[in-house]
């Protein structure tokens, strides 16, 4: 009897303890990387895209070329249900260069006709509430149409789901809620650009958008868990001399990053938008994970080359 009673209060603790288990886990940050290309068309490489994961809601930043897709992707391959397009609604901009926001009408217009019923808060730089009103002026027909036909179909396209409160931002805390706190830091590109540092409950995540080396990175890292950042090859860059003084001045080479993140020291460094290429006829001029790892190599840390649809 005693034997069952202990059996018994056995299997209860091991129950209670798989449901903390299970509810940690459930409240651990994933980070997604849903593009991690370039201006080129890449078909192993959407355009830049991050998900940070918290609790089950996601949080976007950038939104390059195939972003909504590949959100379905990490739902359908890599079993990610926060990132089911209906729930993208919290969004951040690196800057307004259009590999970073071409997929912006795809993120307003997809997610809507699919049932997104509340607007979506998009948070950049200057020029971003402009962007947006054209954007939605660009689309005014499809708005008017989908609307007007509401009494033919109950599925989707309800017309607060493609509103976009837009909000221009400064360096400091741009966002708080339960979940998180972005704070955006300003960056060294060729227009207003900013990274962002991520805090949740179990990590903190720095995400640099396109940058020339920063003091500004250095001290939003500091010892974060994860920077993910930019780079270039100088096997890349010395076959490619037409870009050479603007990279010089408005992106980060394999050299530069090295040194930069033994400052900021993270604990994991994530190579994305990077002068890469997966496969050799996409772009024979491009380098080779190898080749970017080996550039890096004077790094100490933990280092990796992202590719689309990665969870971290």
């Amino acid at each position: 009897m005693l034997a069952g009673h202990f059996l018994r209060g056995a299997c209860a603790l091991a129950l209670v303890l798989n449901l903390v288990i299970s509810a940690h886990a459930a409240e651990q940050t994933q980070v997604v990387l849903l593009g991690t290309g370039n201006p080129p068309a890449d078909p192993d490489r959407s355009g830049p895209a991050t998900a940070v994961v918290v609790n089950g809601t996601p949080y976007l930043v950038d939104f390059g070329a195939g972003v909504v897709r590949r959100a379905k992707s990490a739902v359908v391959d890599r079993g990610i249900a926060a990132l089911d397009p209906v729930k993208l609604r919290v969004v951040f901009v690196t800057h307004l260069h259009s590999d970073h926001t071409v997929g912006y009408p795809d993120l307003i217009l997809t997610p809507w006709v699919m049932g997104r019923r509340v607007p979506l808060e998009v948070y950049g730089p200057s020029g971003i509430v402009h962007m947006t009103e054209h954007v939605l002026e660009a689309y005014r027909e499809d708005f008017a149409t989908r609307n007007k036909d509401r009494n033919l179909y109950t599925f989707g396209a309800a017309p607060e789901g493609h509103a976009v409160n837009a909000h221009e931002i400064k360096p400091g805390v741009v966002y708080k809620d339960a979940n998180v706190t972005v704070t955006a830091f300003a960056t060294k590109h060729t227009m207003q650009s900013y990274g962002y540092r991520f805090d949740t409950p179990d990590r903190s995540i720095v995400i640099s958008g396109d940058t020339n080396p920063s003091q500004a990175t250095i001290d939003a890292c500091n010892g974060c868990d994860v920077l993910i950042h930019e780079v270039l090859t100088h096997e890349w860059l010395a076959k490619r001399r037409d870009f050479q003084a603007y990279a010089a001045q408005f992106h980060t080479t394999t050299s530069q990053l090295t040194e930069l993140a033994k400052q900021a020291k993270p604990g994991l460094l994530i190579l994305y938008h990077a002068s890469l290429k997966w496969r050799p006829a996409v772009d024979p001029e491009r380098s080779t994970a190898a080749t970017l790892l080996k550039e890096m190599s004077g790094y100490p840390g933990r280092v990796v080359v992202g590719r689309d649809l990665d969870v971290y």
